[in-house]
């Protein structure tokens, strides 16, 4: 399932500050190296992290490689590039508890796409 990915994405790679392009190149190795890992981008509103997330995502997207974007909110997801809610993406019951398991099967669709995932937001 191809996506296509903005130019002006790819081309924003030459725009990340300082503190963004360390982000993207740390995440970046892991994921072309397909070693798994965990970041956590903290940072006040307005500082830049839709746009790090933005040029991820068109920079994985563009190598062909599947790029899933999450986000809590339906608002959030909107200005991600094919974002959808997290509890959509894995499955997850709106009103979950300790014993709440996802409703998606091993062998579905959306769990072979997290499967294939290279990168996930």
């Amino acid at each position: 399932m191809p996506v296509n990915v903005l130019a002006k994405d790819v081309d924003a790679q030459s725009q990340l500050n300082q503190q963004q392009a360390q982000g993207f190149n740390t995440i970046l190795e892991r994921v072309n190296s397909e070693t798994p890992g965990l970041f956590f981008v903290d940072e006040p509103g307005a500082i830049g992290k839709t746009f790090l997330y933005r040029v991820l995502l068109a920079k994985v997207r563009s190598k062909v490689m599947i790029a899933l974007a999450t986000a809590t909110s339906g608002v959030a997801t909107t200005i991600l590039p094919r974002g959808c809610t997290t509890h959509s993406r894995f499955g997850i019951p709106l009103q979950a508890n300790e014993t709440t398991m996802t409703n998606m099967s091993k062998q579905g669709g959306g769990a072979q796409l997290i499967r294939q995932a290279k990168f996930i937001i």
